[in-house]
């Protein structure tokens, strides 16, 4: 009989049961039974090799578990960012997690560091040995009152040569040097070594880096940091009697209210900026007359914006004298023939250094200057010639010395009723020479609108037929220290648009922009609102604005630095130097030694 398939598994399954019920029962050991039998057995020797091998096999699996959990977890931080102080700039630099460390330090150090400490900052001298006419060149390293290197740059200086001792003499030989800010705490400086014998090393720390970074982001972009007052007169608009009204005035941007006068508004002067003026009570804005700069309102509203960062424009590391490297240097007689120099073009690229005094002598080295001491031969140089002047006192003085030039001596109108415009035509010499002051000047004499001139107006204004006769003087800078840096480069622009335009009517026009030069302060707030490192960098801005338009940017600051102690208005021996040099450019065919 056949069984079937199912029949079959049936009865296999019922076979092992019963044999399995009819065996004795046995139990099966556990895995402790076995380590306790293993461990009754085993020697010392082979425990010990085990707990080794165990160890090795859980530190492999940390290892391992660890990487993983790293590699799935962390990715996001691999691109953190880092924030390093730079000089005049915060830029913010990628930088991957295994440098996060580094990066930690250097912050850590840039918040220990002190402001730079003049008494512990130290200089030297590069050159092993300097002759007449080559370049001598100092490093400054740049330390902080523990003695620790600085390692951002911002730091401004005020670096000289002298041939004479003291801090300031005014004989033998005097240059500046030219200062590279490295960005890391040093500063390379460099000198022409003009004359032979002993120089006198002088090393100054004009402002500290703490001070030029609290220029540049909160004084600079601030507005209402010079105030005038503004005459108002006529009809009251209460009883009609005649009155007399003084409100504060100040310059503004883009300002509309009905409390407000807009006195002074030039779009194609100066932009979006404007002289504005309270509205006086009892007078409309149309009768407005004159204005003049407030001192002491100026003064005490610059005192309270400095507040307790005074700190930062005086005591021991304001205008201090580096005392840490060599007092003097020694320049031995030249190996080569000192280079002749070529005449004077605006577009010229500047040499490191502009030039030295001899005593009264200023030695300039990009170009060839003569001396105009000869009355014809200066007659001769501006014979047909309109010699136009627009700016401040600064270039009011130029006027002074051409009319000494000329043969004429009669200056005792210049400095009074006619201080914002002077005009005089020299008929028996055929020359012509002006002078007119640009608008918003600082000065405590009453001023009408119609005495000021914009640059911008007067070139747009001048006709194309009689163009060529002109020579053009600027000296924009002097009354724009407490200008917002917005507006003075909007006005600096459109100032270059006006030139461009001009330079196309009339190429050939002599053109010039006095450049900047540092100055004294007598008051905390002078120190401020006419800063030196403030007026260099309005100099700079000239010197960027107008490079390639044809106009001549002539750099000041390295003579009126070397030449001795800083003034408002330069001595006078600076004054006929720079005369010198405005003739010798304007008068090509005639500049000969």
């Amino acid at each position: 009989m056949s069984m079937t398939p199912s029949t079959y598994r049936t009865r296999v399954w019922r076979t092992f049961w019963a044999t399995r019920q009819s065996s004795p029962t046995r139990r099966r050991p556990s895995l402790a039974d076995k380590c306790v039998t293993f461990l009754r057995r085993s020697s010392l020797l082979d425990l010990f090799l085990i707990l080794v091998i165990c160890s090795s096999i859980a530190s492999t699996l940390f290892i391992w578990t660890t990487r993983y959990y790293r590699a799935h977890t962390h990715t996001s931080r691999q691109d953190q960012t880092a924030i390093t102080k730079i000089s005049s700039l915060t830029v913010v630099h990628h930088q991957p997690t295994t440098n996060s460390s580094r990066v930690k330090t250097l912050k850590q150090n840039l918040q220990n560091l002190e402001e730079t400490s003049a008494l512990h900052s130290t200089y030297s001298l590069t050159n092993r040995e300097l002759h007449v006419g080559d370049t001598a060149h100092f490093i400054i390293q740049a330390k902080d009152a523990e003695g620790r290197n600085q390692v951002t740059g911002g730091d401004f200086w005020f670096p000289v040569l002298t041939g004479d001792v003291g801090a300031y003499p005014v004989k033998g030989g005097r240059t500046a040097g030219r200062v590279v800010d490295h960005k890391n705490g040093t500063y390379s400086v460099f000198f022409y070594a003009g004359w032979e014998g002993i120089a006198y090393v002088h090393m100054t720390l004009a402002a500290t880096s703490e001070a030029t970074t609290w220029l540049r982001t909160k004084y600079w972009p601030s507005e209402r940091l010079a105030f005038w007052d503004g005459e108002f007169s006529g009809a009251s608009t209460l009883d009609g009697q005649k009155t007399t009204e003084i409100t504060s005035c100040f310059l503004l941007r883009k300002v509309t209210s009905p409390n407000l006068c807009r006195i002074d508004y030039n779009p194609k002067a100066t932009g979006s900026t404007a002289l504005y003026c309270k509205l006086p009570e009892r007078l409309k804005c149309v009768d407005f007359k004159t204005v003049k700069m407030n001192g002491d309102v100026t003064g005490v509203m610059n005192n309270l914006f400095i507040g307790k960062d005074k700190r930062l424009f005086q005591g021991d590391n304001y205008m201090a004298t580096l005392t840490r490297g060599s007092k003097t240097i020694d320049i031995s007689n030249a190996k080569n023939n000192i280079t002749k120099h070529q005449d004077c073009r605006p577009n010229d690229e500047p040499l490191m250094n502009d030039g030295f005094w001899l005593n009264d002598e200023w030695h300039h080295l990009q170009c060839n200057v003569r001396r105009w001491d000869d009355v014809q031969a200066v007659k001769r140089c501006l014979r047909h010639k309109h010699v136009f002047i627009l700016g401040d006192s600064n270039v009011r003085s130029w006027y002074k010395v051409l009319m000494k030039r000329i043969g004429y001596t009669e200056w005792s109108t210049l400095d009074k009723e006619e201080h914002a415009r002077i005009s005089m035509d020299y008929k028996n010499e055929d020359l012509e020479m002006s002078f007119r002051s640009h608008p918003r000047l600082v000065t405590a004499v009453k001023t009408t609108l119609n005495e000021t001139l914009y640059e911008v107006d007067f070139l747009d204004n001048i006709p194309s037929d009689s163009c060529q006769k002109f020579i053009i003087v600027f000296c924009p800078w002097g009354h724009f220290t407490q200008w917002s840096t917005e507006s003075y480069v909007e006005r600096t622009q459109l100032l270059k648009e006006a030139v461009l335009r001009f330079r196309e009517r009339c190429p050939d026009v002599p053109m010039v922009i006095k450049g900047a030069h540092a100055r004294d302060h007598f008051i905390l707030a002078q120190k401020v609102y006419a800063n030196d490192y403030t007026l260099w960098n309005l100099g700079r801005i000239l010197k960027e604005t107008f490079r390639g338009t044809g106009l001549y940017y002539y750099d000041i600051w390295q003579m009126g630095l070397a030449y001795g102690k800083q003034n408002m208005h330069m001595p006078w021996e600076v004054v006929e130097e720079e005369v010198n040099w405005l003739l010798s450019y304007a008068c090509k065919k005639d500049n000969k030694d």
